[in-house]
């Protein structure tokens, strides 16, 4: 290793003491050792408490009992708050659907309101005031049903 040294400049001439200030250039590779090492392991090879531990017999990523039952319990959350409930919607829509009759006054999913004028298996022509438009039926998002308003309110 050569050492490079540095003098001391003539403005440091007024501070006390030595002013040479010695920095390695270059590091002498160091040799190999013998033993191959494993990663987070301490010297020695043995584990000391608190310190990394070694995987378990099935591995970093084995399931255990309580990663089944949470991951079941995942999946049946899922399943009640999400997939049963857009089945329910589902089937009321296609029940709806298919319970439209000629008469009905409805609204399109563009918010289009109209009388059913006819029915088709796949469309429906409504008349909205002298004009007559057909959908696919599909887009009927309600049927508009005439309430008697109750006897007595006031409003």
């Amino acid at each position: 290793m050569l050492p490079l040294i540095l003098e001391a400049s003539p403005l440091s001439a007024a501070i006390p003491g030595p002013h040479r200030l010695v920095l390695p250039l270059a590091q002498e590779p160091q040799s190999a050792p013998d033993t191959p090492t494993v990663p987070n392991q301490p010297p020695g090879g043995v584990l000391q408490p608190g310190g990394p531990q070694a995987p378990g017999p099935g591995g970093p990523c084995a399931m255990d009992g309580n990663m089944l039952f949470f991951l079941g319990l995942a999946m049946a959350l899922m399943y009640f708050m999400a997939i049963r409930p857009e089945n329910r919607r589902r089937k009321e829509q296609q029940a709806m659907l298919a319970a439209v009759k000629v008469g009905d006054r409805v609204v399109t999913l563009g918010g289009m309101h109209g009388e059913v004028a006819a029915l088709d298996e796949k469309t429906v022509t409504l008349r909205v005031d002298a004009t007559r438009m057909t959908f696919d039926r599909t887009a009927i998002t309600r049927v508009v049903r005439d309430e008697a308003p109750a006897a007595g309110r006031k409003g």
